[in-house]
């Protein structure tokens, strides 16, 4: 009799099956312990983690097998780029009653620009779903506008017009659209230009209905940042906004990661946020310096129909002017938020989103304080 038959006749007892169910985690968890208490250690299987680790996000966060893409033995989760740090939190979270937890190391690296996940020796990390194969956020939106005008322009030069209740949008003799993509240059705001022939028409920048987000801010309000971080740290804001250091799950604080707190009543700072900002910057993140229409619609195949020699479309909301983004609730609100991967910023990040995002009934949501803009400038 071999030292494995000596070992499962001693202990085939406290294994349900008779012996351990290696797709079962608590009879290896089991087996791992017997073993280590005879004196040997398994060797940790990294592709096993690795096959492990994508089941346990599977089930606890509803992804498929395309919601994954690997590099070797280690892999990424592809979500909306929007939502990474939700994902991110949503993980560190997970109870996985396997005796491993997923350890975020937030250490921005050429694997991932904002940390990665550990899950034994199984490596991984958040990427932007919508920038694999050349993708970017909102570009699937862009592209069903650009080709369904284009697909009713296949035979000759058309009029375009966009309506959305009492307003409308015309190009005239259109002979081609095209989406600008990542193309943000000097501030502008077109995400599809219409063409006569090489002659630009002019162009239309597009939201999604429901859209909560402008743009983010770290650049056009990068200074607001810093000094908001730097009166923060000097205690120049007083205990209403104050910080404490971020902690690990050991309690040990990070050296640069702050989190914004109010020690005044004693509770968190989702976000500081200014709702005062400057009318022409107000105006360059809605119209951009291109001074473009704002159209808001999830846009579907049946929101395009020729009309005789004119494609008509049809938005939910078109935005011409201030008034009528003021009208909608929409106008650009400043929210300086915590993200853990932003180290150079202390875990500060800027963000512009629409103003009926983050109030109600004129309200503000959640754990977030409102400053005027002069008061960090």
């Amino acid at each position: 009799m071999d030292a494995l038959d000596l070992f499962f006749k001693k202990f085939s007892y406290k294994f349900p099956k008779g012996y351990p169910d290696m797709n079962n985690q608590q009879d290896v968890l089991l087996l791992e312990s017997l073993l280590k208490e005879l004196g040997i250690e398994l060797k940790e299987d990294k592709a096993s983690d690795k096959s492990e680790a994508k089941e346990i996000l599977k089930k606890e966060l509803g992804l498929s097998d395309s919601d994954f893409k690997d590099s070797g033995l280690n892999f990424y989760v592809l979500v909306p780029g929007s939502q990474r740090l939700s994902f991110v939190d949503k993980i560190e979270n997970i109870d996985t009653n396997t005796g491993k937890g997923f350890e975020f190391n937030s250490t921005p690296s050429a694997f991932s620009s904002i940390g990665y996940f550990m899950y034994g020796q199984s490596k991984f990390g958040i990427k932007p779903g919508e920038k694999q194969g050349g993708k970017s956020a909102g570009l699937d939106n862009e592209d069903i506008f650009v080709n369904s005008i284009n697909s009713l322009l296949e035979d000759g030069p058309k009029d375009v017009k966009i309506i959305a209740g009492d307003k409308t949008v015309v190009f005239n003799n259109v002979t081609q659209v095209q989406g600008t993509g990542l193309s943000t240059s000097d501030y502008s705001k077109s995400d599809a230009n219409f063409y006569n022939g090489e002659k630009d028409l002019g162009g239309v920048s597009l939201k999604k209905d429901n859209a909560i987000y402008w743009e983010s801010a770290d650049v056009r309000f990068g200074q607001e940042v810093k000094n908001l971080i730097n009166a923060i740290v000097s205690g120049s804001l007083g205990d209403e906004i104050s910080y404490v250091p971020l902690k690990d799950t050991k309690g040990n604080p990070d050296p640069v990661i702050i989190k914004m707190y109010n020690k005044k009543e004693d509770k968190p700072i989702a976000g500081v946020i200014v709702n005062d900002l400057p009318e022409q910057d107000t105006k360059q993140v809605i119209f951009g310096n291109d001074d473009v229409p704002v159209l808001i619609r999830t846009w579907r195949p049946s929101d395009f129909k020729l009309e005789g020699d004119t494609i008509v479309v049809n938005a939910s909301k078109i935005y011409k002017d201030l008034e009528d983004v003021e009208k909608d609730n929409a106008l650009p609100v400043l929210n300086i938020r915590h993200d853990k991967t932003r180290r150079s910023s202390r875990g500060l990040r800027a963000l512009l989103q629409t103003a009926k995002s983050l109030y109600k009934d004129g309200s503000l949501k959640g754990n977030n304080i409102t400053i005027p803009y002069n008061s960090f400038n």
